[in-house]
């Protein structure tokens, strides 16, 4: 075996190892996916789209990735091809000839037979690369995280706003809240005020926060925990942060949603400017995520969203 064909082969056993080893992580993320839902059957549903989807990505990346690295091997001793491009190029038939015009006397027609097969798996590995991308272009246009980003695009357009993009981690209602704040706020101060408001109005919020695997109220020890967790850990902030941060910071506080009505906390507050967040479902392959916003109030930005959309 030569050195080329035995570079070629490492490259090829060390992608599949990645693959492979990828696979594996994938399954133990579906696993614990799996592990966290409830019998809430709509729960169960949208963690059922979003395995579907992160097994969708990972085979088709896979695929695209054994294709290009068939089709790099096939291809180093000719010109490359650019993406895209099934037809042999001029520099393919040039070299071809080149290789050709140096075998020695009863060899030619085997080096032709094996240009040509070169020519062909290359051209048939750039044919169905194409198909893969449609096809996957076709799919993600109608899926649920296309449908649910158009449907907040528009209702954000509609108000003359635009999404301003926060990390997706469990910081990013505090981050979003903290964006449209502005001045002193961070993440780490709005997640103590919204502790100590919950902590001090203990009737009012002890209805609303359950146990997560057992559904059941908690108890004074486990609502201190709660709080405690909510102020210095990254424990991702729902519906009752949501409304103490409203009261503690005299605020409107509106979430826009692509399904459903926008949930609005202190309705009373409407002397002071409010905040607007977009809460998502499907588009953040983490799962439930908030982004803040913007006025989309130049005419670049009212362009680029037409552009987009």
């Amino acid at each position: 075996m030569s050195d080329k064909e035995q570079g070629e082969g490492d490259a090829m056993e060390e992608l599949m190892a990645r693959q492979r080893k990828e696979k594996k992580e994938l399954q133990g993320h579906i696993q614990h996916l799996k592990k966290h839902i409830n019998k809430d059957k709509k729960k169960k549903k949208e963690v059922t789209e979003e395995i579907q989807r992160l097994e969708t990505e990972l085979k088709e990346r896979h695929a695209s990735e054994l294709a290009a690295l068939q089709t790099s091997q096939d291809t180093e001793p000719i010109a490359a091809v650019s993406d895209g491009v099934s037809a042999v190029s001029f520099n393919d038939t040039t070299e071809d000839q080149e290789e050709e015009s140096q075998p020695p006397i009863g060899q030619q027609g085997k080096k032709i037979s094996k240009a040509e097969k070169r020519r062909q798996k290359k051209a048939e590995a750039n044919r169905e690369r194409e198909a893969r991308i449609k096809e996957a272009e076709a799919n993600n246009k109608h899926s649920a995280r296309s449908v649910e980003a158009a449907k907040l695009k528009s209702l954000l357009r509609e108000r003359s706003l635009k999404m301003h993009e926060i990390q997706p981690d469990g910081n990013c209602m505090y981050a979003a809240i903290a964006h449209q704040l502005g001045g002193d706020s961070t993440i780490a101060s709005l997640r103590t005020q919204a502790s100590q408001y919950i902590r001090d109005h203990y009737d009012d919020f002890s209805p609303f926060i359950t146990d997560p695997n057992t559904g059941d109220l908690l108890t004074p020890e486990q609502f201190s925990d709660y709080c405690d967790r909510v102020e210095s850990t990254p424990l991702w902030g729902g519906q009752p942060e949501l409304r103490a941060l409203s009261l503690a910071t005299k605020k409107r506080i509106e979430v826009l949603q692509a399904e459903g009505s926008p949930i609005v906390f202190g309705e009373n507050f409407k002397d002071e400017k409010g905040i607007v967040l977009t809460y998502y479902r499907h588009y953040y392959g983490l799962g439930e995520h908030y982004n803040s916003t913007m006025p989309l109030s130049r005419q670049s930005d009212e362009a680029q969203e037409e552009e987009e959309s």
